[in-house]
């Protein structure tokens, strides 16, 4: 069952990602040239202090533009491509949706991170101790088990958003409830997504040209954005395919009149 459920989710982000490559553009293409227009405008009209060492209301007025840009785009992305995954909910072209659902989902998603925050600190205070009183080892060690605990209670956290992004209710505790045993695949599946992401990233890396070739350092920075675009798809598959197995899970039990285990 969990190399299973595992294995649906990893391929199922894959096959969803290949299988929408057209609508995940759509979905991203204007909210990146957003975000890389206010970044060019921060170089093309630098901050009021600049070569001080200061920050400047200039600095402050871009840091909260790219900040505020990034947290909605991120918002608007993530329900439309959870709707198109779920509902096939085609994109428009020219993807700039903020409405209502854009702001609960934008909501619920600070909530995951303001609650994933708590046991963050503590596992870094804590290893910092560790580390200080010589056991480093003991500290990367903790780090590592926190992570096998952490990442899974944060994928079942976070299947409150995908409920977010269809309109439908699913409280913490109800999402918690009903995701037993989905917490390992999920996080196993992204890591393994992120691992191989990663690896392709590395080997653009390894290929840019030292110097002087202008268009094949450009084309990598553009395939750079492709990976990040394609990793943010990947995780959000992740999601997606929880949910759809979590309401899976509870339809059958209805059906069977028995707990959606």
């Amino acid at each position: 069952m969990f190399v299973t459920t595992t294995s649906r989710l990893f391929v199922g982000a894959f096959k969803a990602l290949f299988s929408n490559f057209d609508s995940l553009i759509k979905i991203c293409w204007a909210w990146y040239a957003l975000l890389l227009t206010v970044q060019l405008s921060a170089i093309v009209f630098p901050g009021d202090m600049v070569g001080t060492g200061a920050v400047g209301p200039r600095d402050i007025v871009f840091t909260f533009v790219a900040v505020a840009l990034f947290f909605v785009s991120s918002s608007s992305i993530a329900v439309a491509w959870h709707r198109c995954l779920l509902l096939e909910e085609a994109p428009r072209s020219f993807h700039l949706k903020v409405g209502a659902r854009e702001v609960t989902y934008l909501l619920k998603m600070l909530l995951v991170g303001v609650i994933a925050i708590v046991p963050a600190v503590i596992a870094v205070t804590l290893a910092g101790l560790l580390a200080g009183m010589g056991g480093r080892m003991l500290a990367i060690l903790s780090g590592f088990v926190f992570l096998a605990f952490f990442l899974p209670f944060l994928m079942r956290l976070s299947l409150i958003l995908p409920a977010a992004a269809f309109d439908e209710k699913l409280s913490i505790g109800e999402a918690f409830r009903d995701s037993e045993g989905l917490g390992f695949p999920m996080a196993l599946a992204a890591i393994g997504l992120g691992l191989i992401v990663g690896a392709v990233s590395a080997v653009l890396d390894y290929l840019t040209p030292a110097g002087g070739q202008l268009m094949a350092a450009f084309a990598t920075v553009i395939l750079s954005l492709v990976l990040q675009i394609v990793t943010t798809a990947l995780q959000i598959s992740v999601l997606t395919g929880g949910y759809y197995i979590l309401r899976e899970r509870q339809a059958n039990a209805a059906q069977q009149g028995q707990p959606p285990v």
